[in-house]
């Protein structure tokens, strides 16, 4: 499996988890509503879990992601738990069979649709990107001192259209 860009996207959030303290964070910003830059990235590493253990299971199903506060709240278990994913990414076979996406919007009943591991990396991706959008908010308003990459948390085709302008 071609992995170059899923795998960037996950070590950008990696590195720049390595410049922050436990306490910016684990922080509540006010820009973000209460949240902390933990939260946001609990959030975008559960959905990778989801879809690992969907890719194991058969069925991916975002919504039962285990809000496991140790990633909100532990930025050493939350780096090495990246760095998992990242290895575990790269180990697997056949991307592209087919997997179950389980989809409920109700409480009564939910939808499976047929997916694949590549077709969901390319959601992960977009929805990584919104969340670092996020994240990068946070970061330049109460920690200026953290080095933000130029890109970080612009989609691709905005930073492709950019340099096909300039």
């Amino acid at each position: 499996m071609k992995t170059s860009v899923y795998i960037e996207v996950i070590r950008q959030l990696t590195d720049l988890l390595k410049q922050l303290s436990p306490n910016e964070y684990t922080k509540s910003l006010t820009v973000l509503n209460g949240s902390s830059i933990g939260q946001h990235t609990r959030h975008v590493v559960e959905f990778y879990q989801c879809l690992l253990s969907g890719k194991t299971n058969g069925v991916v199903d975002y919504d039962a992601r285990e809000r496991n506060l140790v990633l909100e709240n532990d930025l050493y278990f939350t780096v090495e738990t990246l760095e998992s994913i990242e290895n575990n990414i790269i180990s697997i076979k056949k991307p592209k069979e087919t997997i179950l996406l389980s989809v409920g919007y109700c409480l009564e009943s939910k939808d499976f649709i047929e997916t694949n591991f590549m077709r969901e990396m390319v959601y992960l991706v977009e929805h990584s990107i919104h969340h670092y959008a996020l994240i990068r908010i946070g970061l330049q308003e109460n920690f200026p001192s953290i080095n933000i990459p130029k890109n970080f948390g612009i989609a691709y085709s905005t930073i492709r259209h950019h340099e096909m302008s300039a």
